[in-house]
């Protein structure tokens, strides 16, 4: 058992395991996906139901560890160059600290408190695309029409 966990530790030590996809898809498959989430369970009027509340806790967990994950660099053309940017860095960490604002948002239950991680998270998403990736999209990587149903599940009356 130990000689199998001693080679992936080996290989990630060594950076011989680099990231198979690029931050574009990453962006667009994770991070887009589970912000939509945040913005769009903090722009509903109505009270959130517990389970709504459960898939902001979610997806503000995913966010908030695809900031890091960003920072990985990636098979984009551009990816490894943006990693090393302290502009990169920067808007990783911002993305991130909006993701735990919002992740504590859905713990308390405090919709003002996710309108705000909403707008932290916005700004920073923005920031980020201005300086990094002002053309939308690049890589033909795109969103699904398919895969955007995937997160507007509101199913309520007078939903979004």
């Amino acid at each position: 058992f130990s000689m199998t966990l001693s080679k992936p530790v080996a290989a990630a030590e060594n950076q011989d395991f680099p990231m198979p996809v690029s931050v574009n898809s990453l962006m667009v498959t994770m991070i887009d996906h589970s912000a939509h989430y945040i913005w769009d369970y903090a722009a509903l009027e109505d009270r959130m139901l517990e389970e709504e509340w459960l898939a902001v806790e979610y997806y503000s967990v995913q966010l908030a560890a695809a900031g890091p994950l960003m920072t990985l660099g990636g098979a984009g053309e551009l990816d490894n160059a943006w990693a090393v940017s302290p502009e990169w860095l920067s808007s990783a960490m911002d993305m991130t600290n909006a993701a735990m604002k919002s992740l504590n948002a859905a713990r308390l239950q405090d919709k003002q408190l996710l309108e705000t991680a909403g707008d932290e998270l916005l700004d920073a998403c923005l920031a980020c695309h201005r300086a990094f990736k002002p053309e939308i999209p690049t890589e033909g990587v795109i969103h699904d029409p398919l895969y955007d149903q995937l997160y507007h599940l509101f199913q309520r009356e007078g939903a979004l």
